[in-house]
């Protein structure tokens, strides 16, 4: 009722000695406390797009991904992604803390830092080890989060727990190293005119059919030779490269959340030639349509 549904498998002759408890920090974010008592492995079936930041208290485990492990321990924190990850093992002697971000609180904050939408999804490194930079960055926050787990206070104020989630949302974008870490390094720049902005507004407005870029200029009222030096200047790119980047991002986003065939969702997002779209994707996301799909395959 709490989480999204997901196996849970135990060796012959163990008994689960669950504890659990949670506590809601804002809509879009929860903390739980939580041990099984016997070692488990755990398997996504429904795929939520959620992130979960699991803090051990004692014991360990380690999060399976199709490309490697990230272990977890008291001295190493996981994130973990739940769209992609394969299954996670924890040892008897487990007791974690767990932090629930939707990704969509995640990315709404990522384009607030920004002051633009990223064209792709927010991928994390999947650990956070005691002696980092990002440690020592999240480590007053994670204080924080346990004393508020282990709180008799039923009801926090409002007002405390937005403030709460803004830091942990805050501390993870800029400790903790991602594929956009190095656009939130840069220098602030300057905010973009309004016909930049105008445009970006149309062209998801109008995603699925890919506009022009004359058309796009019309809309943003500009000729395109300003259009083109808008998005130069401000946003490193070209409109037409900007489109095609925020077609294949909206790919992938319904592959993570869709069983619908490859093919099919590009077609829906204006990709026509099969070879031409996965060499753009492979590009853009450093792996094929395909694997993006093999990631989220629930395992029996």
């Amino acid at each position: 009722r709490e989480w999204s549904r997901h196996e849970l498998a135990v060796s012959r002759g163990d008994a689960l000695r669950l504890r659990f408890s949670i506590r809601d920090i804002t809509p879009h974010m929860s903390l739980s406390a939580l041990a099984y008592g016997v070692p488990v492995t755990v398997r996504p079936q429904d795929r939520a797009e959620v992130l979960l930041l699991q803090m051990p208290r004692t014991g360990n485990g380690v999060a399976s991904y199709p490309g490697g492990n990230a272990p977890m321990d008291p001295a190493h924190y996981a994130l973990i992604d739940v769209p992609r990850v394969a299954q996670v093992h924890y040892s008897r002697d487990l007791d974690v803390l767990v932090l629930r971000i939707t990704q969509s609180r995640l990315m709404a904050q990522l384009e607030e830092l920004l002051g633009h939408r990223p064209a792709d999804a927010l991928r994390f490194e999947p650990g956070i080890a005691r002696g980092s930079v990002a440690w020592a960055a999240w480590e007053p926050v994670s204080a924080a989060l346990d004393a508020v787990q282990r709180s008799s206070l039923t009801d926090f104020p409002a007002p405390a727990m937005v403030a709460m989630e803004r830091m942990v949302l805050s501390t993870l974008l800029l400790a903790q190293p991602h594929n956009h870490s190095a656009a939130l390094l840069m220098p602030a720049p300057q905010i973009a005119p309004r016909h930049v902005r105008r445009a970006e507004e149309f062209i998801h407005a109008n995603l699925a059919r890919a506009p022009g870029t004359e058309e796009i200029a019309r809309h943003a009222q500009v000729s395109v030779r300003a259009l083109f030096d808008g998005f130069q200047t401000f946003r490193q790119t070209t409109p037409a490269a900007y489109v095609r980047a925020a077609r294949l991002g909206a790919v992938r986003a319904e592959l993570q959340r869709s069983s619908d065939g490859v093919a099919d969702i590009a077609r829906r997002w204006g990709f026509q030639h099969a070879g031409h779209f996965a060499a753009q994707y492979r590009r853009q996301f450093g792996e094929a349509p395909a694997a993006t799909r093999r990631t989220l395959s629930p395992l029996h």
